[in-house]
């Protein structure tokens, strides 16, 4: 028996429509659009039509909406983004001037010395005859620590510009690094009555009282400042610095809480934060700032070295000595990135070696091998005579700043006498003991040279980091990993009674 839904099925089949015959119009038309088809198909692979759902391209940006952004981050108070920000605009269009300017100062007040020098004296090369160019030329000499050099820079810039607040200011500020009150108080208020709006006018000037010791005034400059720009996060860390000094650590937390509110990324911030309350004995809330500065920037080595502190004040020894090493070899890394140049001597063999004679003989400034690597640097030496022998004489040095290991290089030198030797001098980085670091005699094969020597401690750590990690590891009963230390404080100071303690002890216990 069939059923029905089959019947139904049979019925379809034995009932087919019959088949219409083809219109020759419909055939036309389909001819016509394949052929339109085709057409346009050829048209896209030849690229003269654009294909169709291509997305809009997104338009591209330019050099100066990144410098509109990087002047508003400024304003915001964000500095790190607005550095950023620069570079960027620079990579765009590295014609302009005032983007290098602007990011050298930037760099400059995040501590990024190298960095800052480099950008100015990019701008100087760019635009020799811009005033402002050569000011901020002089303020990154300055916080890079060659003194002399900034002077020199920000006098050329008031050559050019005589009313250029900023040269007076970076000069101000060079003046009072070097010690003269005078020309620095001079300059500082020249700076002010030029233009009344400049913040850096204003800090500087604070800054030349400050040095002196007078925090009052100090404060009443960088309250002017502040008005000008609320958002600086390192201003608000210098008022919390100065009422500090005044004896007023409630307003000093005040301000170095605003400094955390307005940069969250300022670990100078959480530093001086974790140092205030380590002064009121609170060293639990203390550990919480200094940990968060570590984090933030964990390049900082003297946030380390007071988180030691807390440890240490707990009887932690255990955690005290790694942040003390790590503190320790911070601070000397960043010591020897402040080497400025160095220089090779002719020395007496039986000298004390203690500093450069008056007989230099090459010399070479010391460059960072890349703007992506300014941790390495290399000073090219020449000759400083055209005399017979030194026509081919030169050299090379590389300093890895993060290890300390160098490697001098010297070529095609004149035999000495034999008592007369030659020493090669590092101008910018010390040892412990205060005198410039040297290679000791150089061994010449045939005139030539390549030894490499290692600087591993200069001066730049603070003498409490080595005597407590020596201590630290006396009441852990390690003397021998703790006379090494004790030897780096009394380098430091030969009279220092932590030391010379720590060194008594550990005789008394080895005794025992």
């Amino acid at each position: 028996m069939i059923s029905r839904h089959l019947e139904r099925h049979f019925m379809y089949l034995g009932s087919r429509p019959k088949r219409r015959r083809s219109s020759p119009w419909r055939v036309l038309v389909l001819l016509i659009l394949i052929g339109v088809g085709i057409y346009i198909l050829i048209q896209v692979k030849q690229e003269r039509v654009e294909p169709a759902f291509v997305p809009t391209p997104t338009p591209t940006r330019t050099a100066s909406s990144y410098v509109f952004e990087a002047e508003s981050l400024y304003w915001e108070g964000d500095l790190k983004g607005a550095i950023t920000t620069y570079e960027r605009a620079i990579e765009l269009n590295p014609a302009p001037v005032g983007p290098y300017i602007s990011l050298a100062r930037l760099l400059a007040l995040e501590g990024r010395t190298v960095e800052a020098v480099q950008r100015a004296e990019a701008a100087v090369d760019k635009a020799p005859e811009n005033a402002r160019a050569w000011a901020v030329l002089g303020m990154t000499y300055d916080w890079h620590g060659e003194v002399d050099q900034a002077i020199e820079a920000c006098q050329r810039a008031i050559e050019l510009a005589p009313d250029c607040a900023d040269a007076y200011s970076y000069l101000a500020e060079a003046y009072a690094d070097d010690g003269n009150w005078v020309d620095a108080t001079e300059n500082a208020e020249t700076a002010v009555a030029l233009n009344d709006k400049s913040v850096d006018a204003h800090r500087n000037y604070g800054y030349v009282m400050e040095v002196q010791g007078n925090y009052t005034r100090a404060l009443e400059s960088y309250r002017r400042a502040l008005a000008i720009h609320p958002n600086l996060a390192y201003l608000h860390i210098a008022v919390g610095k100065n009422y500090m000094a005044l004896g007023n650590p409630d307003a000093a937390l005040e301000s170095f809480e605003k400094a955390a509110e307005v940069d969250p990324r300022s670990a100078e911030a959480y530093y001086r934060l974790g140092r205030a309350y380590y002064d009121r004995g609170d060293p639990t809330t203390a550990q919480e700032y200094l940990q968060t500065a570590t984090e933030v920037d964990p390049r900082f080595g003297s946030a380390f070295g007071y988180l030691a502190f807390t440890y240490w004040s707990r009887r932690n020894y255990e955690d005290a000595i790694p942040n003390l090493q790590r503190a320790i070899m911070l601070d000397a890394w960043r010591a020897r990135r402040q080497a400025r140049g160095f220089v090779v001597s002719l020395e007496s063999r039986q000298g004390g070696l203690i500093q450069p004679s008056s007989e230099v003989v090459m010399n070479g400034d010391f460059e960072p091998t890349s703007f992506d690597n300014t941790d390495v640097l290399r000073a090219s030496l020449s000759p400083l005579t055209v005399e017979d022998g030194w026509q081919g004489a030169q050299g090379s040095v590389i300093l890895d700043t993060r290890t300390g290991v160098y490697t001098v290089t010297l070529e095609a030198m004149p035999a000495t006498r034999y008592d007369r030797v030659y020493v090669g001098w590092f101008q910018g980085v010390r040892t412990l003991s205060g005198h410039p670091l040297s290679t000791g005699p150089l061994k010449l094969d045939e005139g030539s040279v390549e030894a490499q020597f290692e600087a591993v401690w200069v001066e730049g750590p603070r003498i409490d980091y080595f005597y407590t990690l020596g201590l630290a590891h006396f009441f852990l009963d390690e003397c021998e990993k703790a006379y090494p230390f004790f030897d780096a404080a009394l380098q430091i100071n030969p009279e220092d009674e932590n030391a010379l303690r720590g060194v008594q002890l550990c005789r008394e216990a080895e005794a025992d």
